[in-house]
C-alpha cells in the first residue's frame, strides 16, 4: 500500500495549493463518451507485467495487443459496444528462461458486448460464445477502457468520488467482478496525438473476484488493488484517445484441493487510439446519394 500512500500525499499537496481565487478563474471541463452506430475504434495496447505466485520466480511480460470496439446499436441513450481482441504479441521471461515470444492467446477473436451510457455506467453485458471459460492476456482485473465517470462536467482542478461494482466482461468468462472506489481529478485541456483532449486522472482502491467451477474442480482468484490512471478524451469526438493505468494487485489463489496461494501482480498499461472509423457519417453520405439519384 506504500504506492497508494505516496499518490495520496501528492494529491493532498495539490489540493492544498488551490485558493478561492483559483476556483473563480477555472474553466469547466467536460468528460463523456459518445458514439454513432457502427463507429469502429481500434486501440493499440502496450503493457508490462511482473507476477509472483507463491513466492516463486517472477514472471515478467511485455505485451502488445490490438482491441477493436464497435458501436453495434444505440437504444434509450445507451451505447451497445462490442469488443474483440484482434492481435496479440508477448515476450515473457522467468528465471533463466528469457524473452519467449508468444503470439497465440485463447482470448483472440472472442467477442463480448456491453451497454454503457455517456458517463460509463454499465447496464447489460454478454458473450458471443459463453460455452468456454477464458481470460484476457492481462488477466481478470486488468484496467478496462470504458470505466464509470459518474459526473460529466467539473471545474478545472476539481475532484470527485466514484464507487462502483463492475462486471468486467471484456476481461474474462465467467465475468470478473470488481468493487472499486476512485477519486477523480479534472485537469486542463491539452493537445495530444493530433486531438484536442480533456484530461482526467484518478487514484483507486478495489477488491476483485474471479471464479471458475467445473464438475470436479473450483478455481478462484481474489485480489486487493491500488491503482492510478490518466485518460485523455477527445473534446470533439468524445472518445478516449489515450489511457495510462498502473495497478498493484495482491492476489489469493484458491483451488478445491490445495491451500490458498499468495501472489502479487504489478501491471502498467497504455491504450492508444490507432484508428477511428465514423459509422454514422458513412450512413449520411449513403442517404444523400440515394436522394440525388431520385
Amino acid at each position: 500500500m506504500r504506492y497508494l500512500i505516496i499518490i495520496l500525499l501528492f494529491y493532498g499537496s495539490a489540493f492544498s495549493k488551490q485558493t478561492d481565487n483559483d476556483v473563480s478563474k477555472t474553466d469547466t471541463i467536460c468528460y463523456k463518451f459518445k458514439f454513432n452506430q457502427y463507429d469502429t475504434l481500434v486501440y493499440h495496447i502496450a503493457s508490462h507485467d511482473s507476477i509472483i505466485i507463491d513466492y516463486g520466480e517472477p514472471l515478467v511480460k511485455t505485451r502488445f495487443e490490438k482491441v477493436m470496439f464497435i458501436c453495434d446499436s444505440i437504444k434509450n441513450n445507451r451505447f451497445y459496444l462490442s469488443a474483440t481482441l484482434i492481435d496479440f504479441l508477448s515476450f515473457e521471461s522467468s528465471g533463466e528462461i528469457k524473452n519467449v515470444e508468444r503470439k497465440d492467446n485463447p482470448w483472440i477473436g472472442r467477442k463480448v458486448w456491453f451497454a454503457i451510457d455517456s458517463v460509463g455506467n454499465r447496464y447489460a453485458l454478454g458473450y458471443e460464445d459463453s460455452s468456454k471459460a477464458g481470460l484476457s492476456p492481462g488477466g481478470a482485473f486488468q484496467p478496462h477502457l470504458f470505466f464509470t465517470l459518474k459526473e460529466s462536467c467539473k471545474a478545472e482542478d476539481k475532484s470527485w468520488y466514484v464507487e462502483t461494482l463492475d462486471e468486467l466482461v471484456e476481461n474474462g468468462l465467467p465475468v470478473p467482478l470488481m468493487k472499486q472506489s476512485s477519486l477523480f481529478r479534472s485537469h486542463p485541456s491539452l493537445d495530444t496525438l493530433e486531438e484536442h483532449c480533456n484530461r482526467l486522472s484518478y487514484i483507486k482502491t478495489a477488491q476483485g473476484s474471479y471464479k471458475v467451477e467445473s464438475e470436479t474442480d473450483t478455481f478462484r482468484v481474489t485480489n486487493i488493488v491500488a491503482g492510478y490512471g490518466v485518460m485523455d478524451i477527445s473534446a470533439n469526438k468524445w472518445i478516449p484517445v489515450h489511457y495510462f493505468a498502473t495497478i498493484e494487485q495482491k492476489l489469493t489463489i484458491t483451488t478445491n484441493d490445495e491451500e490458498p496461494k499468495p501472489g502479487i501482480h504489478y501491471l502498467a498499461t497504455n491504450y492508444t487510439l490507432e484508428s477511428f472509423k465514423e459509422g454514422k457519417k458513412i450512413q449520411k453520405n449513403n442517404k444523400i446519394q440515394k436522394k440525388s439519384k431520385k
